[in-house]
């Protein structure tokens, strides 16, 4: 019997080698991993993050109903994409959309502003809300922005005939020949007559006919205070333009185009007092009097105060001193001036209560 002695294996350099290799193989995929596959995947993922956002930012911004549904689109279609490269063609649809409905938004606004002015919207004029409807419904149907820039125009022109038939209308109703004009946004008015209201309707655009509103007026009264050297040939009867100087900021603007002056009251302490004398040789006369103290006494009933030639005193001085060509130049004085009541509510305000930041400034008109 021959008996074999089984020589023992040594594993020690198999397990040193898979070890080793093992190691190896741990090292070169902590390596691509760390190095290239994640790195990858992080910014694939913070590339989705980006594109979400900018639909965010920019598409869905916007504000219109195209709009929110192509950013509710693309931004499934980023959350699915596959790579890289997908998700920028995705963003790349998204600018091309973003412009498309950026001209969209512009259009409605511009139809939103044309057809609601300041003082009438669609929800006065039934003729501004229909048109508002019709070119708003033509505006979402469009599907590029060659469409659009096309339709632009067509919007001016509609929304301007609407607005000069609805003033034409309107005007051709008025019983009386003198009309009111106001206009809102810097506020400014004047008077006209129906046959000039009409031509001026017929000469402008939407965007001027929205601000105004026609009207029979309803007067009032106001005071502006002044002196006479800054009106020197303001008198009964003128007719001014109306300014309001801001102190501030350094800014005149017109708030009446054609105001009528009333009443004219100067300063008792400025003309009441009459110290007259005239020398001729040795002969010397005089004349004194003092013509309000003259007139509370004839409204007590002294006769002597009475027979005081004080009627239209104030107005006989200044026309006599104009036509001398001589002035006391710091006389103050009273314009009562005749505008509708919006535009007197405003003159009062500035003249009761913010005469430090406002000034009021009446300027003849010459006929």
């Amino acid at each position: 019997m021959i008996i074999i002695a089984r020589r023992e294996i040594d594993f020690r350099p198999i397990i040193g080698a898979v070890v080793v290799f093992g190691i190896i193989g741990a090292v070169i995929f902590g390596i691509y991993y760390f190095g290239v596959a994640k790195p990858a995947a992080e910014e694939f993922e913070q590339a989705k993050l980006s594109a979400l956002d900018q639909i965010n930012s920019t598409l869905a911004a916007i504000g219109t109903d195209q709009a929110s549904e192509a950013a509710s689109r693309y931004s499934a279609e980023v959350q699915d994409a596959g790579s890289k490269s997908e998700v920028n063609a995705i963003l790349v649809e998204v600018a091309s959309t973003a412009q498309l409905e950026q001209k969209r938004k512009e259009l409605l606004d511009e139809v939103a502003t044309a057809t609601n002015g300041t003082y009438f919207t669609t929800a006065d004029v039934p003729e501004l809300a229909a048109l508002s409807q019709s070119l708003k419904e033509k505006i979402n149907t469009m599907t590029s922005r060659s469409q659009m820039e096309a339709y632009e125009p067509q919007i001016d022109n509609q929304t301007t005939l609407t607005w000069r038939t609805y003033f034409t209308n309107l005007i051709g109703q008025m019983t009386v020949d003198r009309i009111a004009m106001l206009q809102n946004s810097p506020v400014y008015g004047e008077y006209m007559s129906k046959e000039y209201a009409l031509a001026y309707v017929a000469g402008e655009t939407w965007d001027t006919l929205r601000k105004l509103k026609f009207e029979n007026p309803n007067t009032v009264e106001v005071p502006v205070l002044d002196t006479f050297e800054r009106t020197p040939t303001i008198k009964p009867n003128s007719t001014v333009k109306i300014y309001v100087y801001d102190i501030a900021t350094d800014n005149m603007r017109p708030i009446w185009g054609n105001a009528t002056v009333g009443s004219v009251i100067y300063s008792q302490s400025d003309i009441a007092t009459i110290e007259w004398a005239l020398t001729d040789g040795a002969t010397t006369q005089s004349y004194s009097v003092n013509v309000w103290e003259s007139i509370k006494a004839a409204a007590a009933g002294d006769a002597d105060a009475a027979a005081v030639a004080w009627q239209d005193y104030g107005v006989d001085v200044m026309d006599r001193a104009r036509s001398a060509n001589i002035g006391e130049y710091g006389v103050s004085v009273i314009y009562m001036v005749e505008v509708p009541d919006d535009i007197g509510a405003e003159i009062t305000q500035y003249e009761l209560h913010m005469t430090a930041t406002k000034d009021v400034i009446l300027v003849a008109i010459v006929e």
